[in-house]
């Protein structure tokens, strides 16, 4: 089952509430929110119309700037692309990982590229087998960071578990489920009922799976394991508002578990069966599961013939794709009892098959670790190199992540690119009044408020004191213009006296545009430029033109 996502821990507020005007607003915007996840179940369950809704609900929220809203409904939109096959599924993951990045969602992005080395792996080639284990390790690594939405966190976790149980790595599956049903909150809240009954069920059907598998390679002795966890992960908070068609197969799912363990069950599946046929449940997997747990409880008990009949039925009604591992073990028991448990020469070669599977799948588990691991190192060296080109104050780069932006600026020769050099005004007489604590908020803030005028392709640096940049590629001098008109209104119009009684702020800008090639040339000019609105009268933007100065506006 696949999980909506949530942006708060609950039902609570996402992180662009600033942007809310009105309560009227805050409501319609939460409720979209809400719906989005209600349409993940729907479409998992089959309701009708919940496909059209999921496009009606994309385009509101697309409608009204609604980042938070978009994600979920992209997600809601590849669980529905599912029956559509592998291209229409990874085109909708495709769009949900690119609004990801582009949102710097980061725990979202985890879970796109989960669900895209769940996608890819399905299609066996080489080249993205590869590549889609490396999506999976980097998606696991993403998530060790603890940073992001609790809902979107145990969402991301879910994926990871159903990319990993595909490939037959239940440890590392289980891990991840379990990380998941851990964030759930005690006591539920009103969100749980769209999120925990899936890593619930999905927790649960991987036992079987891997009991399944268990029971084909001989492993008997782990099978109470997989009854234990299965025990466990029943009794928790998250069964609560199960739909009624998981709960049906959990049922189903539970009773085969439970003849794998060795109780004896064909009473009870037999009185179920019925059940299940007059509900008509989509699908036929549960009276497929309940038939193999009957095959295997007569099996055991030396009624041969009850257990022939059941494993047939069985092996007619299991989807062998939807759930191939419950599907093999059917055929293996159907074999067993074809050779009246003789050592034929079929069923030799069918252990072979099965031992030489289970050696790949450990090979795997271990590859799969050491890629984790690669991973982890990586991204602490990713950590650490970014540490060193941030200043210690601000979320900035400091003066060597600006020289790095500009030699690779150079390098790349972009073209068009504008210079903007910023200096709060009189900002020595802050520390002087008001202390050197009451500066830092100040820098601070100004920092904050560079780093809201940048695109991803832009640079906002503090280059030491009270003096800032910023680097605009690809931009011209049109586009120069309005930014420092911005930033010096924002500043101006800072809350600065929540800092301190009376204390006001302005900044004076000096810019200049011009090639990428020519980097140290455009710096001398922004230098100049400041200097020069600095000695006619401070808060306005100058504009070096190359052999004038121009004052700008201080309005937008």
């Amino acid at each position: 089952m696949d999980l909506p996502v949530a942006e708060g821990q609950g039902m609570t507020q996402p992180s662009v509430t600033a942007d809310w005007r009105t309560s009227e607003e805050l409501e319609a915007r939460e409720r979209a929110y809400m719906r989005a996840y209600e349409l993940v179940v729907d479409v998992q369950c089959g309701v009708p119309g919940a496909t059209v809704e999921i496009d009606a609900l994309l385009t509101e929220a697309e409608g009204r700037a609604w980042p938070e809203v978009i994600r979920v409904a992209m997600f809601a939109a590849v669980s529905a692309s599912a029956p559509l096959g592998y291209v229409h599924r990874r085109e909708a993951m495709a769009k949900l990982l690119a609004r990801s990045e582009e949102d710097g969602a980061p725990v979202m992005t985890a879970l796109a590229l989960a669900v895209r080395a769940g996608l890819d792996i399905s299609k066996a080639t080489p080249e993205l087998a590869m590549t889609s284990d490396d999506d999976l390790s980097r998606a696991t690594v993403m998530l060790e960071s603890g940073d992001g939405p609790l809902m979107e966190r145990i969402s991301a976790h879910n994926q990871c578990a159903q990319a990993y149980g595909i490939r037959w790595l239940w440890e590392l599956c289980d891990e991840q489920y379990a990380m998941a049903l851990k964030l759930a909150p005690d006591p539920p809240t009103a969100w749980t009922r769209y999120v925990l009954p899936a890593v619930v069920y999905n927790r649960a059907e991987m036992q079987v799976n891997w009991a399944c598998v268990h029971r084909q390679v001989g492993e008997h002795h782990m099978l109470a394991e997989r009854w234990r966890t299965w025990r466990t992960v029943m009794s928790s908070s998250g069964v609560e508002g199960m739909p009624g068609a998981w709960a049906v197969e959990l049922d189903a799912l539970g009773l085969l578990l439970a003849a794998l363990v060795g109780e004896e069950v064909s009473r009870r599946a037999r009185e179920i069966l019925p059940r299940i046929q007059r509900e008509e449940h989509p699908g036929a997997w549960p009276t497929g599961w309940l038939q193999l747990a009957i095959a295997v409880s007569d099996q055991r008990a030396g009624r041969v013939d009850s257990a022939r009949r059941a494993v047939e039925l069985a092996v007619s009604d299991i989807d062998p794709t939807g759930s191939a591992d419950p599907y093999d073990l059917a055929l293996f028991v159907a074999a067993e009892l074809e050779t009246d448990g003789r050592r034929t020469t079929a069923m030799r070669y069918a252990r072979r098959e099965l031992d030489l599977r289970w050696s790949r799948r450990l090979a795997w588990h271990s590859s799969m670790v050491g890629r984790i691991q690669a991973e982890r190192l990586r991204r602490e060296h990713d950590f650490v190199t970014q540490q060193a080109h941030l200043d210690d104050l601000t979320p900035l780069l400091n003066r060597r992540g600006f020289s790095r932006y500009l030699d690779s600026l150079a390098r790349q020769d972009s073209g068009q690119v504008s210079l903007l050099v910023a200096d709060l005004d009189n900002f020595k007489s802050v520390n002087d009044r008001y202390g050197h604590q009451v500066g830092d908020a100040v820098l601070v803030a100004v920092g904050r408020i560079l780093h809201n005028h940048v695109r991803q392709s832009d640079c906002a640096v503090r280059l030491g004191g009270d003096e800032f940049a910023l680097v605009l590629a690809s931009a011209g001098l049109d586009v120069a213009r309005h930014r420092a008109q911005g930033l010096i209104l924002a500043v101006r119009e800072h809350a600065w006296e929540e800092l301190a009684p009376g204390l006001a702020m302005t900044v004076s800008v000096g810019l200049a545009s011009g090639r990428s090639t020519d980097l140290p040339y455009l710096i001398e000019r922004a230098d100049s430029a400041l200097y020069e609105a600095k000695r006619t009268g401070r808060n306005k933007a100058v504009w070096d033109g190359g052999d004038n100065y121009f004052p700008l506006k201080n309005s937008l």
